[in-house]
């Protein structure tokens, strides 16, 4: 059985999103870059769009995260990555939503701003992080995952959404950027630790930290 292949860096917290899902559900995907790379006529042929993540399951042929996240859940063994409840499980899509339409814009355009930009340039993205984040503090649940008892897809989600706002909001000069935050705060402290996902989030890291040294951010 060839196993599906999710093309993409770590460096790329979406392709980070569908790893840690893929964590989750107990692995069944190998991870690599895409011979000649995501802008080569090969990989355009597969997603004209030129983005990672790609998943490639035989014939099944999947962009963009959260579409793959949900692949991922419905057709790897393990734990389902939704909760059985149909409030529940709008809970946890109202996270990766909030994550996908206001976090992940608004940390991207300040990541793509210069250090030096005058402030009147990056403040509406400033704000509309801090305000992301505050949409999150107010939906997150109460225990050490973003919502439920156990690993869902908001938590694949919310990682790189929150690794990359608190990146570029302290590249930008924010301090205590968790502050007045503390289900963010206690939430960002324990997935790290967790015994599943803790070292899919350390490869993560690694990949990130090595993605900013070379790009100098």
């Amino acid at each position: 059985m060839v196993p599906m292949k999710l093309f993409g860096s770590l460096y790329s917290p979406f392709v980070g999103r569908c790893w840690l899902a893929a964590t989750a559900k107990g692995g069944g995907v190998d991870l690599e870059m895409f011979p000649g790379g995501i802008k080569s006529d090969a990989y355009r042929a597969l997603n004209p769009m030129g983005r990672m993540p790609l998943l490639v399951d035989g014939e099944v042929v999947l962009p963009e995260s959260a579409v793959i996240c949900e692949y991922l859940d419905a057709v790897l063994p393990g734990p389902p990555l939704m909760p059985s409840d149909a409030g529940s499980r709008a809970r946890v899509r109202l996270l990766c939503r909030i994550a996908d339409l206001y976090l992940f814009p608004a940390s991207i355009a300040l990541l793509v701003a210069p250090k030096a930009a005058p402030a009147e340039v990056i403040a509406a993205p400033l704000r509309e992080t801090q305000d992301a984040l505050n949409h999150l503090e107010h939906f997150l649940g109460e225990g050490p995952f973003a919502f439920g008892e156990n690993i869902t897809l908001a938590d694949c989600t919310l990682y790189g959404g929150l690794a990359l706002a608190l990146m570029v909001l302290g590249r930008h000069g924010v301090t205590g950027r968790l502050d007045g935050r503390p289900k963010l705060g206690r939430w960002w402290g324990s997935i790290r630790e967790d015994a599943t996902l803790g070292p899919a989030i350390a490869q993560i890291r690694e990949a990130a930290i090595s993605y900013e040294k070379q790009r100098n951010l």
